[in-house]
């Protein structure tokens, strides 16, 4: 799925002919996440409030638990499908986009929840405690449905449907059993999947324009624009009534020249008055 051949979007190195990407070393991080889970579950609960998230947070201090609480996960039937699934859907962000932007979306889907917590805590009262990837794979499915909206899924579905039935079984799931906390956690999440995704691909174009230099312009006084009649108009219609015929001008003189005034017609007379008229308008411009 690799749209450039650049330093970014290719693998950090190669192990036995298989290409090693950061999400690579992800998948491997929430695949031993798995297994320290099960041994301290076993061995001592106690140390599982060391990288769960809970609100309120006590102690205030620990707060690596914002992003260490998506590698404690139980473990059950679907987590190695889990992970390979966040293998497929974050290498395919990567390939494209590059490390840096995959980063910065796993970091924010990861900082999503906590946030959520933080204002159900402040907000309701409600006391919460954060752990496992599923909040993290839902907007990575999102986000990645925004970057291949019409990529086919295993040959068979435009993956933006399956991103549709994927979220839309899991908010049915979630609703049935009234968990409004854990819904708005997911839909979060996909709100901030798929904004990063629309201005991760924004930036790739030339007319790019930050958010913020947007909403600068939005809220900026446009100028009004009035119609104003144009300033020669009159002159115009002055000079066009000065520069009439010369052979019809002289026409008038000569007459007047050899019968006089008084031999000129009403007609003729009008037409030479509103010539004499125009010239004075002409000289007081």
């Amino acid at each position: 799925m690799a749209r450039y051949n650049s330093s970014p979007t290719l693998p950090l190195g190669q192990w036995n002919n298989f290409p090693i990407y950061l999400t690579t070393i992800l998948s491997a991080a929430m695949g031993l996440g798995l297994i320290g889970t099960a041994i301290m579950n076993a061995t001592a609960p106690q140390f599982l409030r060391l990288f769960v998230f809970a609100m309120p947070l006590d102690p205030p201090w620990w707060i690596w638990r914002a992003i260490t609480y998506v590698l404690i996960s139980p473990v059950s039937f679907f987590s190695p499908f889990a992970i390979l699934f966040f293998y497929w859907v974050a290498v395919g962000i990567e390939t494209h986009l590059g490390r840096v932007v995959l980063t910065r979306l796993l970091v924010l889907l990861a900082l999503t929840p906590p946030a959520v917590a933080a204002v159900w805590w402040w907000g309701f009262g409600h006391s919460s405690l954060l752990d496992g990837y599923y909040m993290l794979i839902g907007g990575l499915i999102v986000a990645f449905a925004t970057l291949y909206p019409n990529a086919d899924a295993w040959s068979w579905i435009p993956f933006k449907w399956l991103a549709f039935a994927c979220i839309a079984c899991g908010t049915f799931m979630m609703l049935g059993e009234k968990h409004w906390f854990e819904i708005a956690q997911l839909w979060s999440s996909c709100i901030v999947g798929f904004l990063y995704i629309r201005q991760a691909k924004a930036v790739e174009y030339d007319d790019y324009e930050s958010p913020i230099r947007r909403l600068k312009q939005f809220f900026r006084r446009k100028p009004k624009l009035r119609v104003l009649p144009s300033p020669r108009t009159s002159a115009y219609r002055a000079a066009a009534a000065v520069n009439e015929p010369d052979s019809e001008l002289d026409t008038l003189l000569d007459k007047i020249a050899k019968s006089g005034i008084d031999s000129l017609t009403p007609k003729e007379k009008a037409s030479l008055q509103k010539a004499r008229e125009a010239l004075i308008r002409k000289d007081q411009h």
